[in-house]
């Protein structure tokens, strides 16, 4: 991500750009601890949902975060070559060189079942040093993890590793999102998890089951952290649910207009002729198409000159036509995702047009698009 260029020097240089606000993400991070009165995992898989890790991590750390969560060992390794020590926690499974580099680079691993359990204790004592581990139960999701019931024996078990140190212990929600009679479920299946290790004497010091929905709308999910990685963002948790005003959105996608014409009536715009002028019409050309992550499908709008303005005609790999109300000049501002004057566009809304959750949309915009650093204030 390259640090401090202004909007309009992105113009001078690319194309379309991805605009990150750093001081959002901070600031939304004080506001998720303040908000929930918990200790906050800033969880940063995806690139941070295409925000990108590294600067995010930066930020989250910047507003409180405690511990910072990936899914794969590569988003870790990129975290910790980029010079960031912070507690960090990889939620998924791991290879055999991975736990390696995990003991060498101080990064804790899931515990999620007794393949693990066997493979960590044996490269734990061949390295002669401690691995830190947060067991992972399965409360209702079906994904990894242990029962919740067998959370006890599975501990004991752990705990006879003297090579393995079991700093924590989580589950995640599947439906926190609606309200659903499996919420109090896995609440009451984890609670009873923690009674019973605590109970052994094996409740470790940090549990955690709420992730960004259950962290606002189920305060009793909260424990010792809540993994947050939409709202740190500014993402909404619910597309028709609108965060509070103190959250805002880190991220902006934008364009510059690379054409600008007048076509005559009954022209054909774009692959398939899907779309025919009514009669003399401005149609500007905008270099984004699906190669970047844009879907693939028909309603797309875009704000020029603060104006929102249909897309017209199938979307192209690379570029994408829009129907203007007026003439605009080559090099205007397009906004796919962000604000311009009193109009915006946010991910939600693509969200709805795509029949896809909001981090599926930023997490589909591609690498190509460069992604820079800015104040969207």
């Amino acid at each position: 991500m390259r640090e401090g260029i202004s909007s309009g020097a992105a113009k001078a240089v690319h194309p379309t750009w991805v605009e990150i606000d750093p001081a959002a993400v901070e600031e939304n991070s004080r506001h998720v601890i303040r908000d929930t009165g918990t200790p906050l995992m800033a969880i940063v898989k995806a690139d941070a949902y295409g925000h990108g890790a590294v600067d995010v991590a930066k930020a989250a750390l910047a507003g409180g975060a405690t511990w910072l969560g990936v899914a794969r060992y590569g988003e870790a390794r990129a975290l910790r070559q980029a010079g960031i020590q912070a507690p960090l926690l990889v939620l998924g499974a791991v290879t055999t060189t991975e736990v390696d580099e995990a003991l060498a680079q101080e990064v804790t691993l899931t515990l999620h079942n007794r393949e693990a359990l066997s493979l960590y204790a044996a490269r734990a004592r061949a390295a002669g040093q401690p691995l830190r581990v947060h067991l992972k139960l399965d409360t209702g999701m079906g994904r990894l993890g242990v029962l919740a019931e067998e959370a006890v024996p599975f501990a004991t078990e752990a705990a006879r590793e003297t090579r393995l140190q079991v700093d924590g212990i989580f589950s995640h929600m599947a439906v926190a999102d609606e309200v659903h009679p499996l919420n109090d479920l896995q609440a009451d299946r984890f609670e009873a998890a923690l009674r019973a290790l605590e109970g052994a004497s094996l409740r470790p010091r940090w549990a955690h089951l709420a992730n960004s929905a259950a962290a606002y709308f189920l305060p009793r999910t909260r424990h010792d952290l809540v993994r947050v990685g939409n709202v740190i963002l500014g993402i909404r948790i619910r597309p028709d649910r609108p965060l509070p005003v103190q959250y805002r959105p880190a991220l902006a996608w934008k364009a510059q207009l690379v054409s600008c014409r007048r076509l005559p009536g009954g022209w054909g715009v774009g692959y398939g002729q899907t779309y025919v002028t009514r009669g003399d019409e401005f149609v500007g050309v905008v270099p984004v198409g699906y190669g970047d992550g844009l879907a693939r499908v028909p309603g797309h709008h875009v704000l020029i000159g603060g104006e929102r303005c249909p897309v017209v005609g199938q979307l192209c790999l690379d570029q994408l036509m829009v129907r203007l109300p007026r003439p605009f000049p080559v090099g205007e501002e397009v906004v796919l995702v962000g604000r311009q004057g009193a109009e915006s566009i946010g991910l939600h809304e693509l969200a709805i047009l795509c029949r896809m959750t909001q981090v599926d949309c930023s997490t589909r915009i591609h690498a190509r698009v460069p992604r820079i650093t800015v104040s969207l204030r």
